[in-house]
């Protein structure tokens, strides 16, 4: 999430889409531990991850004389990276050989650059003559240092189908919905949107499916300068136009002082009912705000997550399709565009499936 007034685009600020892949151990090589698979993901899901956790393994080595050696590994999640220094601790310790145990934990940070693929050699252990039945314990930590975020090239199986950086451009950073910019600026790597309905990028057609049955998450990091007043009365940060209206909005909604996820009933002029998940959180001026909306095609259910944390839901019975343009900074209603988000926009990403919670707090 972006909290700078001009942030700039970092290409290592990309997350990870884990893949199904192997890769081959160096002959003698100790195995390196696998990564926990991610309970709450559906079959096919994806997963994007901050960092990296540590993985603690621990191996029983036999020492001369009888006695028992334990030396625990720390290692990186990721098997690209391992380790970057190595703290030897040793301390004898009286402790029955049946009940050894290693456990371990390590918050990581994402300040660090890779470190080299490498896999920990064990230390040798001293021999020891104990003169009662118990065992030495030698412990070697292995420190894993910890990684920024890295991209990598993104698969045709992933369910991000739309990258917007804005970063001085309107391009897709997936290369296949480059938009358009209309009066906008650039500050840093974010889109000035002067909040008239001429301010605004566009696609030159759909990237979402909206219609009945279809699950989709939309995500944008917002920077509101100013509350809207009548007749405007919605300041949206991302759209896709249909035949009159919008197929949704994820917008700042003046009446309810509140960020909402919006659909419309139909796809009529002046439609009577509309459908909102908002806010519980009163937006805040000159404040960068990470908003993603989410639609889930089986149940029909929108959600509302406000820099990461659920706020709002509702339910949508009568989704329809949108087969226009995808706009960022603005919303087509009642035929015609409007409602122009007042101030800068960046990070636009959009997803043809319905983002897990953990999914969508590994955006934030």
């Amino acid at each position: 999430m972006f909290r700078d007034r001009k942030p700039e685009s970092d290409p290592a600020q990309r997350f990870v889409w884990s893949g199904e892949h192997e890769e081959r151990a160096e002959p003698g090589a100790p195995p390196e531990p696998e990564a926990p698979a991610d309970a709450a993901a559906p079959p096919g899901s994806w997963s994007a991850r901050h960092g990296r956790a540590l993985v603690a393994a621990a191996v029983i080595v036999p020492l001369a004389g009888g006695a028992a050696g334990l030396t625990a590994y720390y290692g990186s999640g990721q098997r690209q990276h391992a380790t970057a220094l190595t703290i030897a601790e040793t301390a004898p310790e009286s402790v029955p050989a049946t009940n050894l145990a290693a456990t371990s934990a390590a918050d990581p940070s994402p300040s660090a650059s890779p470190s080299p693929s490498a896999s920990p050699t064990p230390s040798k252990s001293p021999s020891i003559t104990p003169s009662a039945p118990v065992s030495v314990v030698t412990v070697v930590k292995t420190v894993a240092a910890p990684v920024t975020h890295v991209t990598t090239a993104k698969s045709a199986s992933s369910p991000l189908v739309g990258d917007w950086s804005l970063n001085h451009t309107a391009a897709d950073v997936t290369g296949k919905h480059n938009g358009t910019a209309y009066n906008v600026s650039w500050d840093g790597g974010a889109g000035i949107f002067t909040g008239g309905s001429d301010s605004f990028v566009s696609t030159a057609g759909p990237v979402l499916n909206t219609g009945p049955g279809k699950s989709f998450t939309v995500s944008a990091s917002v920077f509101l300068v100013q509350i809207p007043t009548a007749p405007h009365y919605a300041d949206t940060a991302v759209s896709q136009d249909a035949g009159t209206d919008s197929g949704f909005y994820l917008q700042y909604f003046q009446p309810g002082n509140c960020w909402a996820f919006s659909r419309v009933a139909t796809d009529t002029t002046n439609p009577s009912t509309s459908y909102r998940a908002t806010s519980s959180s009163t937006p805040q001026l000159n404040t960068w705000t990470h908003l993603v909306g989410v639609f889930n095609g089986a149940t029909g259910k929108m959600s509302l997550y406000v820099d990461g944390k659920l706020e709002g839901t509702t339910t949508d019975p009568t989704p329809f399709a949108s087969t226009g343009s995808l706009a960022i900074g603005r919303a087509f209603y009642d035929g015609g565009d409007t409602d122009g988000f007042d101030g800068l926009i960046t990070q636009v990403q959009v997803y043809d499936v319905a983002l897990s919670a953990s999914q969508v707090a590994a955006l934030d």
